[in-house]
């Protein structure tokens, strides 16, 4: 159900991000001003992360498609103006002219697909009656229309091969990286969403969603693992998270999509805001002493354990919850067992004991439960439109395999590896953008 009149109106999904997004806002912005006090940049800090609030507030609520367009840029414009608060350091500017980049060449693609939409129905058209207006278009078209929409999706969503622009902003104050989480770098999922009609019925654009999702998905998650530092880390984990989110758009798994989208802004917002808490711990970690080895037997023992539980409660939770999902979900809950598996197993392997046990059985039961219960309640609450020709949920085989030998890869072994040392030097040299010639002779 739609209310609202012209070119805004409220429905379910609107809901949710406008109080995702004021929300986050809010908390983040109490957050500043103790973090930011006597910063003389603190006046323009709050001026544009309102207007950024207001307008990705708007954007959401959008209902035709050149308001959506036209508030979409403007968010990329205010987020630039954000990241150049500090522009008197060569790394916020440097960061502001990645951002600006990269954001504009994706908002070209939107920006030529409303063009064209638009002077085919010969005025503004309304998100809903999209399906319509594509239809009319030649398949060529059509096709063309897919893809230039998928690009400011896969820009703003920090996406190979726009990836750079978010690891170009570390040295941005912490509360501008918790603001990017509120309808900022995931509101690629929220084009797609949104222009779903338009993209989901040509299945190269969702193979291209897919591919690039699932690709940054397992180059952050492997940068993630040799970043030195703690804000790095969890940029680069925001890079895989948001690769999951838009590898789930080409899946066509949209409330798995919504869900990702909203709790990883939570969450991850938290991490960005404790950041500093995290130094303090990781510094107090260095004189614990160290751990003690474990046979190999309690490895086999916490591996097998781990798994077992991770499939149990998943098929419990599908059985007892009596939900069926489709084949694109049930891809997606296939991805998380093995996920909860692996961090299960790593964390029974550190702490064995019974206790031990009995926590990882019950986290993972209350993981399988929740998560499987969220996705039928997003599907029932939420009127999310239903993918034409998704990618095969087969795909998903192919970034845990990645995955998995990336995690093997990692492991330390007891003679140092020459292939591990080259995988380490080309992982640490990725995660540090770029500097052009020019830049580099005048330092």
């Amino acid at each position: 159900m739609l209310w609202g009149v012209g070119a805004l109106g409220v429905d379910p999904l609107a809901v949710i991000l406008t109080a995702l997004i004021i929300g986050l806002s809010a908390v983040i912005q109490c957050f500043a001003l103790r973090y930011l006090r006597g910063d003389p940049r603190q006046l323009w800090w709050v001026v544009w992360a309102n207007l950024l609030t207001g307008v990705s507030t708007v954007m959401v609520n959008a209902q035709t498609a050149i308001v959506f367009a036209a508030t979409w840029i403007a968010a990329g414009a205010c987020l630039v103006a954000l990241l150049n608060i500090y522009r008197g350091t060569p790394g916020a500017r440097e960061g502001a002219r990645r951002a600006a980049l990269r954001f504009a060449l994706g908002d070209i693609g939107l920006v030529a697909a409303v063009v064209v939409l638009v002077v085919h129905a010969g005025h503004d058209i309304r998100l809903a009656d999209l399906a319509a207006v594509a239809a009319g278009l030649p398949p060529a078209m059509q096709l063309a229309v897919a893809l230039l929409l998928v690009a400011p999706a896969l820009s703003r969503s920090t996406q190979i091969p726009f990836h750079r622009w978010l690891p170009s902003t570390l040295t941005t104050p912490t509360p501008v990286s918790a603001l990017l989480h509120a309808g900022v770098v995931n509101a690629g999922a929220i084009l797609v969403i949104r222009f779903a009609p338009a993209i989901t019925s040509q299945p190269l654009a969702m193979t291209a969603l897919f591919v690039a999702g699932a690709a940054t998905l397992v180059y952050a998650s492997a940068v993630r693992l040799v970043k030195p530092d703690i804000k790095g880390r969890l940029v680069f984990s925001t890079m895989a998270q948001m690769g999951y989110m838009i590898m789930a758009c080409g899946l066509g798994a949209f409330p798995a999509v919504l869900l990702h989208l909203v709790a990883h802004s939570f969450f991850k917002s938290s991490l960005f805001l404790g950041a500093g808490s995290g130094i303090r711990s990781r510094a107090a970690q260095r004189d614990w002493p160290a751990a003690v080895p474990r046979t190999r037997r309690v490895v086999t023992a916490a591996w097998v354990l781990a798994a077992a539980t991770s499939v149990g409660a998943f098929f419990a939770a599908t059985e007892v919850l009596g939900t069926r999902p489709g084949d694109p979900v049930t891809a997606l809950i296939v991805f998380v067992i093995v996920t909860a598996g692996v961090a299960g197993a790593r964390w029974l392997v550190t702490a064995w004991s019974p206790l031990a046990v009995l926590a990882a059985i019950c986290a993972i039961g209350t993981l399988a439960f929740g998560y499987t219960g969220l996705l039928d309640v997003v599907a029932v609450v939420v009127p999310l439109p239903t993918a034409v020709e998704p990618v095969s949920a087969w795909f998903v085989t192919i970034p845990i395999v990645a995955l998995g030998t990336l995690q093997v890869a990692a492991r330390r072994g007891t003679r140092p590896s020459p292939m591990r040392a080259r995988l380490y030097a080309r992982l640490l040299s990725s995660s540090v953008p770029p500097i052009s010639p020019r830049k580099e002779l005048a330092a």
